[in-house]
Order: structure tokens, then C-alpha cells, then sequence
């Protein structure tokens, strides 16, 4: 028998339609994706008994309240707690997704402690007597800095270094506000408590000072494009120079000096090492209005005295033997590390505490992990916008992981006291004074301090809940003094971003979408010359880093803009001005 190309077609077509009627590929589809949900690594979710937890956020100082939904004892989704007194419900996009934090991919997981602690002790036994064992405190007012503060006054030679306040003791009262000058700050977009400021909103005007139109300036009630560079010299325009140069007609900066001095209550926030700023908030009346003076939280009788408080500007240059930086998992206020690096003495045993390879990491002799949000407990001061003291803890959501290092034990072991029980003693310490409130976040019941007893109000505490003290009406107006030299960088309009660690999927969302700019991103305007994603250098004098160009109409012409990480504040330090060069 002979067979033909027409058998051969007949074949494979009667083979295909036999192959479609019978149980066969459709049971091997089955099969396949069965065993392709089904491989090892592929994430599973979590089972069990769904429960809520409550904690407090520490990605940033507003320590906003979160409602935790738990699948067994893991979280898998946070949001707000609505009725809170202080977040009014509101939770910003990292830290709706908190929870990512301790998977993160780039977050540090060990380090050489017992290496660290002999360098350390080395060091310590070189020092001069005329050189310091110091602590930095990007964080300051928590139960920490008083550790900090009891171990260094222990400590020969210890010094406590905080950064710039603006206003000692004193805190802004946005719902007493009735017009806002903000000269660069992002109001609308991060600033203090989101849900707080949010709320306020609705009852002040908001006047944004800014080279760029930012997001609070899209949403102000009046963009002034002042020229980069020329913020302060408007600042002192409104308190009575000239606008000359400043890119602003001088017949609308008399009417804005107009409506700060009669639509009052009025507020001015900026930079805290401007004098303007301040001459600006006591020409409108601000303090004892919307700058009140705030109680300082109660601590225990027995930790006091501590080592007194000081700035960057105080330290003398070269004085410093030993450098520890609580940076935790960032959220603090970063200084450059220009500012630092004089301040060291030669040789110089350098450590810091963190949950990234970013920040100081990259300067340091030796970096030590430590716990992560929401891993971590800790208490969160009063933010900038509470007028009165506050003490919430952050509850731990998931155990830490093995080989981390907590700041606090390794000071504290350098000193030879015992701070295990710190935040318990503050609690009491609070309890025992009697004053304000207390939210109970599960509930939203409100009790007065003086009817709980210690242990209820440490299981308050402990299940997220949230002390308000009462206002001082005794209190004098708070002095509007100018803190120490800040970071400012006028040609360089600053997004807001942190230097510690962030969910990967709102880093990568970003990073893809164009929402905010990336870290290592520039946007110019298109008559720069660049194309989109022309690779190209940042330089001031400072230094140089290497960066991604993104064009945008929106960015005058000659403006950088960039996001304020890190890489761009060492780069930036006291420079005045910078280039972007082509490669």
C-alpha cells in the first residue's frame, strides 16, 4: 500500500479533531496549571482565625493610628482609625502599605555587633579629654532620647546632639489658623499629621511660597513663583523690604503683607534657620495663637539629670571620638553629611543604627540593623502640629527577626544602667501626673487620665491607644527664637522623601509611573536641551552624583527639581547653587 500526501493531511486533521473530543489535553491543561499555582517560593496567603490589632505608624513623626486586619497573627492590611483626635482617621499611601516593611528586599539583616562594641570600648578608652562620646538623635523626645540623655550623663565626655527645632517647646495650631504663608514646606503633601491638616483645611487660607508648582502649591489658594534663590528676600519683603528681584510683583506682596497683618489668626512656616520666618510670625501676633506654647511629657524623677540637649552648630570641629546615630528605619531629620564629617576627630569610630543601607549607612565605620515598622516598640512624640504633648506606642505587629540590635540596650550597656523597662516608667510617670485624656483606640471611648490605674492605662497604651494632655492656660507665648543652621537648598525644589525604607510595591508604582520622582531623578524644563532619560550629572560643590533627566514644562526654566533623599541633601549641604552637566 502506498502512501500519499493526501493520507498523510487526512491523518494529522483526523488526529487534531479526535485529539479536541477527547478528555485528554484538556486534563493536561488542568494538570499544568494546577502544578504551576502549586510550585515551591510561590506566595500563599495566610490562614486562620481574622482579627484587628491596633498600633501607631513611625514611618513618620506624625505617628498616625492604624487599624491592623490580621490573618492569624500576620497583618495583611492596615487603614486608619476613624474618630481618632489626632489622625482623624486619615493614612497616607506608605503607611497603608507599613506592613511590606519587614520583607523588604534592600533592608539590612545583620552586622558585627560584638566588633562594634570592642571598637567602640577602644575608642572610648583613646579618647581626650577635650573629645566627646556623642549620640545623634534624628528622632528626639522619644523614651529613647532620655535613655540616650541617662547614659551619656554617665558616660565621660558624653554629648546628646539633636537636630534644629524651630521653636523650643512650642507647637503649630493649624485649627486656630486663618491664613498660611508657607515658604516651600509641603503642607498638602506630608507635612505634619495628614488627617490633622486635612481637616484644618477647610478653615485657612494657604498662601505657597515656591519656585515650582508642587503639589501644595497646585492646591494652595495662592501660588507665588518666587525666583530660586530668592525665597528669604521675599520673607523679608512681607515683613517690610522690597521685593526687588524676587520674580514677585511688589503690589502683591504688599496686599499678601496685608492679609497676614488683618485676615488673622495668621502662621508662617519655613526653614528653621531663617530669622525672616520668625520676625514674620511675631509681626502677625502667631505666638500664643497659632504658635502655643506645649507641656513637656512627664518623666520619672529618677531619670533626670540627663545629658543636656545640643545642635550640630554647638559641637566644636574635630571633637568627636565616638559617633552614634539612632537613624532606626528612618523618619527622622536627616543632616548632611558634610555638617558631620568636620565635627569627627581623626579616626573617628562612627556607628549607626539602621534598617537600610541608605543614610548614614553609606558614611558610617559600622552599621547594626534593628527592628522595622511594624516590628518594633516604641513611643511617638507629639508631632509638630499637635498643640499638646501626646504618648502613643507603636505595638509590634510581627516578631522581629534573629541578629538584630537595639540602639537603646547597646547605649545603654556603654553606660551600665538598665533601660529594659523605660517605656513601662514613663507610662507610670505620665499616670502619676494625673493630666489629660485617653483614646482607646478598639473602643473609641475617652477616659480621663486620673480615673485609670496604671496597668489600664499601660493595656491602653499597649493596644494602640493614644494620651493627650491638656493645654497649660497659665502658659506664657513661646519665644519665635531661630533654631541652629538647617539643610536649605533653594535651587533645588525638594519632594518630600525619607531616607529609610518604603514598601517596594509604592517604590516600584512610583518608579514606573512617573508619580513622583525617583531617587536618583532630576526634572528640567524641555528648553533645557535634554531629552527624557538622558543619563547625566548633578553637581555642586559638594560633590557629584549621577542622575536621570525628566522633562517637565511645569519646572522653570534653570530650576533643578529633585527629591529630597539622602544622595541629593549630602550633595546639596551649604551649596547655593548647581548644574546639570551631559555625559
Amino acid at each position: 500500500m502506498t502512501t500519499t500526501r493526501r493520507d498523510l493531511f487526512k491523518f494529522a486533521g483526523g488526529a487534531a479533531v479526535g485529539a479536541l473530543l477527547s478528555p485528554a489535553p484538556w486534563r493536561l491543561i488542568t494538570d499544568t496549571a494546577l502544578w504551576s499555582e502549586n510550585w515551591p517560593g510561590i506566595p500563599r496567603p495566610a490562614r486562620g482565625e481574622i482579627s484587628a490589632k491596633f498600633t501607631n505608624c513611625t514611618l513618620c513623626p506624625a505617628g498616625c493610628a492604624v487599624k491592623a486586619r490580621c490573618v492569624g497573627a500576620q497583618p495583611v492590611s492596615l487603614a486608619g482609625v476613624a474618630g481618632h483626635p489626632m489622625s482623624r482617621g486619615a493614612l497616607c499611601p506608605f503607611g497603608i502599605a507599613g506592613h511590606h516593611l519587614p520583607y523588604h528586599p534592600e533592608r539590612l539583616r545583620s552586622g558585627p555587633v560584638q566588633r562594634v562594641a570592642e571598637e567602640v570600648a577602644r575608642a572610648m578608652a583613646a579618647r581626650q579629654t577635650s573629645e566627646y562620646v556623642a549620640v545623634f538623635d534624628p528622632r528626639p523626645g522619644r523614651t529613647a532620647s532620655w535613655t540616650y540623655r541617662r547614659a551619656l550623663h554617665a558616660i565621660p565626655g558624653g554629648l546628646y546632639i539633636r537636630p534644629a527645632a524651630p521653636w523650643s517647646g512650642a507647637a503649630v495650631n493649624l485649627d486656630a489658623a486663618r491664613i498660611v504663608v508657607s515658604f516651600g514646606m509641603p503642607l498638602l503633601d506630608g507635612w505634619g499629621t495628614p488627617g490633622n491638616v486635612v481637616a484644618a483645611r477647610e478653615h485657612f487660607r494657604l498662601i505657597q511660597v515656591e519656585a515650582v508648582e508642587s503639589r501644595t502649591a497646585a492646591m494652595a489658594d495662592l501660588w507665588l513663583p518666587v525666583r530660586p534663590g530668592q525665597e528669604r528676600a521675599l520673607a523679608a519683603a512681607l515683613a517690610g523690604g522690597t521685593a526687588e528681584g524676587t520674580g514677585i510683583a511688589q503690589e502683591l506682596v504688599r496686599q499678601v503683607a496685608g492679609e497676614l497683618a488683618t485676615n488673622g489668626p495668621a502662621l508662617v512656616l519655613g526653614p528653621a534657620d531663617w530669622p525672616e520666618i520668625a520676625e514674620l510670625n511675631r509681626q502677625c501676633g502667631a505666638a500664643g495663637r497659632t504658635i502655643v506654647a506645649r507641656r513637656e511629657t512627664p518623666v520619672p524623677e529618677a531619670w533626670q539629670p540627663g545629658a543636656a540637649e545640643t545642635g550640630w552648630s554647638a559641637v566644636e570641629d574635630g571633637s568627636l571620638r565616638v559617633l552614634l546615630i539612632d537613624e532606626g528605619a528612618g523618619g527622622g531629620d536627616y543632616v548632611p553629611w558634610s555638617t558631620i564629617e568636620r565635627k569627627l576627630a581623626p579616626g573617628a569610630a562612627v556607628v549607626a543604627f539602621t534598617g537600610t543601607p541608605e543614610g548614614y549607612a553609606r558614611h558610617a565605620n559600622y552599621a547594626l540593623p534593628v527592628a522595622v515598622y511594624p516590628e518594633a516598640v516604641d513611643d511617638i512624640p507629639a508631632a509638630v502640629d499637635s498643640p499638646v504633648a501626646v504618648f502613643r506606642l507603636s505595638a509590634s505587629l510581627v516578631a522581629p527577626p534573629e541578629g538584630l540590635v537595639s540602639a537603646t540596650d547597646f547605649v545603654s550597656h556603654l553606660a551600665g544602667i538598665d533601660a529594659a523597662a523605660a517605656l513601662r516608667e514613663r507610662a507610670d510617670a505620665i499616670c502619676a501626673a494625673g493630666r489629660g485624656r485617653v483614646f482607646q483606640t478598639a473602643s473609641g471611648a475617652v477616659t480621663a487620665l486620673k480615673e485609670m490605674k496604671p496597668d489600664d492605662f499601660w493595656k491602653a497604651l499597649s493596644e494602640g491607644g493614644c494620651w493627650l494632655d491638656e493645654p497649660d492656660p497659665k502658659a506664657p507665648p513661646p519665644e519665635l527664637s531661630t533654631g541652629a543652621a538647617g539643610f536649605t537648598a533653594s535651587f533645588a525644589i525638594a519632594e518630600t522623601r525619607g531616607a529609610g525604607l518604603v514598601s517596594p510595591l509604592l517604590s516600584k508604582l512610583h518608579e514606573e509611573s512617573h508619580l513622583r520622582l525617583g531617587k536618583h531623578e532630576v526634572a528640567l524644563h524641555p528648553s533645557s536641551g535634554f531629552r527624557d532619560g538622558d543619563r547625566a550629572a548633578l553637581e555642586t560643590g559638594c560633590g557629584r552624583i549621577l542622575v536621570v533627566v525628566r522633562r517637565d514644562s511645569s519646572v522653570p526654566p534653570g530650576v533643578v527639581q529633585a527629591a529630597a533623599g539622602a544622595d541629593l541633601i549630602d550633595l546639596c549641604g551649604a551649596a547655593e547653587s548647581a548644574r546639570v552637566v551631559r555625559l
